[in-house]
C-alpha cells in the first residue's frame, strides 16, 4: 500500500587496529540488508568503503547526502570515534546506530563494538544535545532475531512517515454539521504531519458524478450488487446514483493524486442528490484500497491512511463510532452507519441497504446505499487516530469478538480484549480515557497488530501519545487531577 519506498542507508565504522576487516562483517552486514530491502521492499544505499577516520566519514557523508537518504544505519563494524560519527549525522532526518557482537567473548578484544553504541548514543545525547537528532539504537548481526525484529518496527514505522509526510488527502464537502469537534486547520495538519489537503465543494462531486457514462454505470452497479448477499434498496435511482459517486470519487483520486479522501456523507449530498454516498465509500475500501473517511472527518482520513501503509494492505482500514457497551461481558461495539469495506464481514457478508438512520421519522423517502455487516472475529486489529490537529496519537489494540447480540443495524462489530499504548486497559477505563481526554469520537480500524510500529512513527514524528486515565467517581481534569 506504501505509495513512497523508503530509503535506507548504511555505513560501517571502525578503527585498523580491530577486526571488522578480518571477519568480514561489513560485507555480511550488507548482504544482509540487501535480501531484507528486497523482502520488506526498501531501497538500499550502501557504502562498501571501509570508514577508518574522519576523511573516509566526511567522503561518505557526502555521498549518502547526494542520495536522498530517509534513514541513516550507522554501524559500529568495530569501535569507532566521535571524529568518524560527526560528519554522518546530517546525512538523513532520522538516524540508526548498531553494533556488532564480538566472535569469542575471552582473549584479545576483536571488535568493542558495544562500547561505541554507549558512546555515540551519548554524543549525540549530550555533545549534539542543541540538534535534537532523533535515533534508535540495533544490535546483533543483520540475520539475527533480534536485528530483524526492531529494525522491521522501524522499516515500516518510518515507510508511514515517509507516506504520511507526502500525503494529499481530498476533502471534499468539509465537516458534517455540528461536528465542531472535527474541525481542524489544514495548515496545521501540513506544519506538523507535512499532508497536502485539496479542499473541493460537495457540487463538484455531484457534477462529476452525473458526468459519469450511463452504461459503464449500468454495469458497475450490476457488478456491484453482486457482491452483496441481499439488496434491499428502496430506489434503484438511488444505486445508480451512488455508483456514479463511486467513479467521481475515483476519478478525483486519480485527477489529483489522492491517497485518501475524508468527505461529507450528510447533509449537503441529500440537498443536492437525494442520496447517500456509504455504498461508494464501502466499495473505494475493499475494490480500490482507497481510505473514504464518513462525515468530513479530515484526521479520520489520515488516520485511515497511516493504517493501511502500516498494514500494507491492499484494502483499506475503515472508521467507526464508539457506539454501545456490553459490561458484564467486558465489550464495546464499533460501528458506522454503512461506510465499511466488505471483507471486514463475516460469513453472512455483506448487504446494500437503505441508510439506518437518514431520513427516518421525517416523512421522506429512504436514502440509499448503505452497507449492512457484522465483523468477522479477529484475534489482533489495531485502533488509531491522529487527533489534536495531528499532534497526538491513540495506539489501541483489541480483539473482534463473536457476541450473541448483532448489534446495530450498519457496519459493526464487538471489540473486547483492549491493549493502550501496549498494556491491557479494562473497558471503563478506556471509556474514560477518551472522553477525559476528550477524544474525536472517531476512530480509524485496520486488520492485524501495528501498535509497535504506530508508537515509534509517534516518536519519530514527536507526537503526543494518548495516555491512560483510570475511571473514578470523582471528577479528573487535565494539569488538575490526572
Amino acid at each position: 500500500m506504501a505509495k513512497h519506498k523508503l530509503r535506507v542507508g548504511y555505513v560501517g565504522l571502525s578503527l585498523p587496529a580491530y577486526s571488522a576487516e578480518k571477519l568480514h562483517y561489513r560485507e555480511r552486514s550488507i548482504d544482509g540488508l540487501v535480501q531484507i530491502s528486497q523482502e520488506w521492499d526498501f531501497e538500499l544505499v550502501a557504502i562498501y568503503d571501509v570508514i577508518a577516520s574522519e576523511a573516509d566519514s566526511i567522503r561518505a557523508s557526502n555521498q549518502l547526502k547526494a542520495e536522498a537518504i530517509d534513514f541513516l544505519l550507522i554501524q559500529n563494524t568495530a569501535i569507532s570515534i566521535g571524529d568518524q560519527l560527526l560528519p554522518l549525522v546530517d546525512v538523513a532526518p532520522r538516524i540508526g546506530i548498531w553494533s556488532l557482537p564480538d566472535p569469542s567473548l575471552e582473549g584479545e578484544v576483536q571488535l568493542h563494538s558495544l562500547v561505541a553504541l554507549n558512546e555515540h548514543a551519548s554524543i549525540l545525547k549530550r555533545y549534539l544535545k542543541h540538534k535534537a537528532i532523533p535515533f534508535k539504537w540495533f544490535y546483533d548481526h543483520v540475520d539475527s532475531d533480534l536485528f530483524r525484529r526492531r529494525f522491521g518496527v522501524t522499516v515500516r514505522a518510518l515507510t508511514g512517515v515517509k507516506n504520511i509526510e507526502q500525503a494529499r488527502i481530498g476533502w471534499i464537502g468539509g465537516v458534517s454539521p455540528g461536528f465542531h469537534n472535527m474541525m481542524v486547520d489544514p495548515r496545521q495538519l501540513n506544519d506538523r504531519l507535512g499532508v497536502y489537503v485539496g479542499e473541493h465543494e460537495m457540487a463538484e462531486l455531484v457534477r462529476r458524478a452525473e458526468a459519469q457514462n450511463p452504461e459503464h454505470v449500468r454495469e458497475l452497479a450490476t457488478e456491484i450488487r453482486s457482491a452483496a448477499t441481499a439488496v434491499t434498496v428502496s430506489s434503484n435511482l438511488a444505486f445508480d446514483r451512488v455508483t456514479r459517486v463511486y467513479l467521481a470519487l475515483k476519478e478525483m483520486t486519480q485527477e489529483h493524486g489522492y491517497d485518501a479522501l475524508a468527505v461529507q456523507c450528510w447533509s449537503k449530498i441529500q440537498e443536492l442528490y437525494r442520496i447517500v454516498p456509504c455504498m461508494a465509500y464501502s466499495w473505494l475500501g475493499s475494490e480500490d484500497g482507497i481510505a473514504v473517511s464518513c462525515e468530513g472527518d479530515l484526521q479520520g482520513a489520515i488516520s485511515m491512511y497511516l493504517l493501511n501503509v502500516l498494514t500494507n494492505a491492499n484494502q483499506s482500514s475503515t472508521l467507526l463510532d464508539m457506539a454501545a457497551l456490553d459490561p458484564e461481558a467486558r465489550m464495546m461495539m464499533m460501528f458506522h452507519c454503512g461506510v465499511t469495506p466488505r471483507h471486514f464481514a463475516n460469513a453472512e457478508g455483506i448487504k446494500w441497504v437503505d441508510h439506518v438512520t437518514l431520513g427516518r421519522n421525517s416523512g421522506e423517502e429512504p436514502y440509499g446505499v448503505a452497507g449492512d455487516q457484522i465483523f468477522a472475529a479477529q484475534e489482533d486489529t489495531t485502533i488509531t487516530y491522529l487527533g489534536g490537529d495531528g499532534a497526538n496519537v491513540l495506539v489501541l489494540r483489541a480483539s473482534i469478538i463473536e457476541h450473541e447480540l448483532s448489534g446495530f443495524d450498519g457496519t459493526r462489530g464487538w471489540f473486547n480484549r483492549f491493549e493502550l499504548n501496549k498494556e491491557a486497559i479494562e473497558l471503563w477505563d478506556l471509556v474514560n480515557t477518551l472522553t477525559v481526554r476528550g477524544h474525536e469520537h472517531h476512530f480509524a480500524l485496520g486488520i492485524g497488530d501495528v501498535t509497535n510500529e504506530l508508537i515509534e512513527f509517534a516518536a519519530w514524528k514527536k507526537l503526543q501519545l494518548v495516555k491512560r486515565v483510570p475511571y473514578a467517581d470523582y471528577l479528573q481534569l487535565d494539569g488538575v487531577n490526572i
